[in-house]
């Protein structure tokens, strides 16, 4: 009788672990795809981000706000403005 007890035990123990196991593969599982995510938004270029010569934009170069505008932002610092 006390070695059936003994079994009943041992079982249980056996499949709390495997519950608690699949627990912590299901949060691993969601971290890497959490960060995964994150590091393939960090590789995107945003057009903010763009180099100037790849700029198709026209109008004079506002140094405030690092793009092309019509050269009227009263707070803007244009070349002609030296």
């Amino acid at each position: 009788m006390l070695g059936l007890m003994n079994r009943h035990r041992a079982s249980r123990i056996v499949q709390l672990l495997i519950k608690v196991g699949g627990f912590i593969v299901g949060i691993v599982f969601a971290l890497i795809a959490t960060l995964r995510g994150l590091f393939a938004a960090a590789d995107s270029q945003t057009q903010s981000d763009r180099p100037m010569q790849d700029c198709d934009l026209i109008g004079d170069y506002n140094h405030r706000t690092q793009r092309f505008d019509s050269g009227t932002d009263p707070a803007g610092w244009y070349e002609d403005d030296i």
